[in-house]
C-alpha cells in the first residue's frame, strides 16, 4: 500500500513550483521549458502545474512577478543613494535575467496576461525611481522623459556594455530625469 503524503498547503505548492520554474526559465529560457519538461523537473503530474497556472504565460508572469518582488525589497535599502547609484543598481540586479526581459518583451504582443504584467512593471519601476525627484515629471513630456530613460535602462540591461559606459549612461539619465522635473513650469504651481 502506497504511503499517504502529507497535505501541501496550496501556497506552499505555488512557491514551489515557481522556484522550480524560475529556475528552467533562467537555466534554459521560456521556448525550452515546456510545462512537462516543468512538472518532470517540479516532481509533479503535469497536469497539478494548470490548477496553480492558467498556462505557461500566466507561470512566466509569476516568476516576473517574484522576481520583482526581490528587487523591490532590496530596492528598500538603496533609497540613500543617488537616483544614477540606484540606476547602476538595476541594471546590475536584471542583467543576470536579461534573456527573461527579451522573453516578456516578445511575449507582449501575444498574451494580455504578459503585455498587462510588463505595463504594471513599468509603471511600478518608473513610479519608484520618479518619487526620488525633486518634483514629479509632469507635462506633455513626461511620457517621452519616461520612455528615453527606461529604454535606455533596457538597453543597458540586455547589451554588454562596459561598467564604464554604464555608469555614464546612468548619470545621464538621472540628470537628463532631474532637469526635466525642474524644469516642468507646470511643478511649480502644484
Amino acid at each position: 500500500m502506497p504511503r499517504n503524503r502529507h497535505p501541501i498547503p496550496k501556497e506552499q505548492k505555488r512557491d514551489e513550483l515557481l522556484a522550480a520554474a524560475a529556475e528552467l526559465l533562467v537555466a534554459d529560457g521560456y521556448d525550452a521549458t515546456s510545462m512537462s519538461r516543468l512538472a518532470q523537473h517540479a516532481g509533479v503530474a503535469p497536469n497539478t502545474l494548470y490548477w496553480y497556472f492558467r498556462d505557461k504565460d500566466e507561470l512566466l508572469v509569476a516568476v516576473a512577478d517574484r522576481y520583482l518582488d526581490v528587487l523591490l525589497r532590496e530596492h528598500a535599502s538603496l533609497t540613500g543613494r543617488s537616483l544614477a547609484e540606484q540606476f547602476l543598481w538595476l541594471i546590475e540586479r536584471l542583467r543576470p535575467f536579461r534573456h527573461l526581459m527579451a522573453t516578456v518583451h516578445s511575449r507582449v504582443s501575444v498574451s494580455d496576461a504578459v503585455r498587462t504584467w510588463h505595463t504594471g512593471f513599468h509603471r511600478t519601476i518608473e513610479d519608484l525611481f520618479e518619487g526620488q525627484l525633486s518634483q514629479p515629471l509632469a507635462g506633455q513630456d513626461r511620457p517621452s522623459e519616461v520612455a528615453v530613460a527606461t529604454f535606455a535602462l533596457e538597453g543597458a540591461i540586455t547589451h554588454d556594455i562596459d561598467e564604464a559606459t554604464t555608469r555614464s549612461l546612468c548619470t545621464i539619465i538621472a540628470d537628463r530625469l532631474h532637469l526635466a522635473a525642474a524644469a516642468d513650469p507646470g511643478a511649480q504651481s502644484r
